[in-house]
C-alpha cells in the first residue's frame, strides 16, 4: 500500500515556510470546455490556466506580512511527505496577505510563470 499526501513543505526562494498542511496546489496548463450548438457537441474549445498554490503559515512575530505580500519574481518548492516536488517559478503573489487571529495563521496566495515536477 502506498502513502497518501498529507503533509507539505514549501521554501520560498529556498527558505523554508512555516507552512500548514492546508495547502492546495495547482500545477497549471488548460482548462476545456466544451463547445456546443444545435443540440450537439462540436469539440472543445481550450483556456490557458497559470498554476497556483494557495497556503497558509503559522504567523509569529518574525513572520513579516508587509515582504511576503511584495513579493515577485520567486521561486518556490512545494514538497509532499511522500517526496513528490514541483517547482514554481517566476511566482508571485495574486493579493495581500490575509492574517487570521483566531488559528494564527496568514493565507498566502501564489501565481506563478510555470510548474513543474521535479
Amino acid at each position: 500500500m502506498s502513502q497518501i499526501t498529507g503533509k507539505c513543505i514549501i521554501r520560498l526562494n529556498g527558505s523554508e515556510l512555516q507552512s500548514t498542511d492546508d495547502a492546495t496546489l495547482n500545477v497549471g496548463g488548460v482548462n476545456r470546455e466544451a463547445v456546443v450548438g444545435g443540440g450537439k457537441v462540436y469539440g472543445y474549445k481550450e483556456e490557458t490556466v497559470a498554476p497556483t498554490l494557495e497556503c497558509s503559515v503559522a504567523h509569529d512575530k518574525n513572520t513579516d506580512l508587509v515582504a511576503l505580500s511584495a513579493t515577485t519574481d520567486a521561486t518556490i518548492i512545494f514538497e509532499s511527505d511522500t517526496g513528490d516536488k514541483y517547482v514554481l517559478r517566476g511566482a508571485f503573489m495574486t493579493e495581500p496577505a490575509s492574517l487570521q487571529t483566531t488559528n494564527g495563521t496568514a493565507s498566502l496566495n501564489w501565481s506563478a510563470l510555470s510548474c513543474e515536477r521535479m
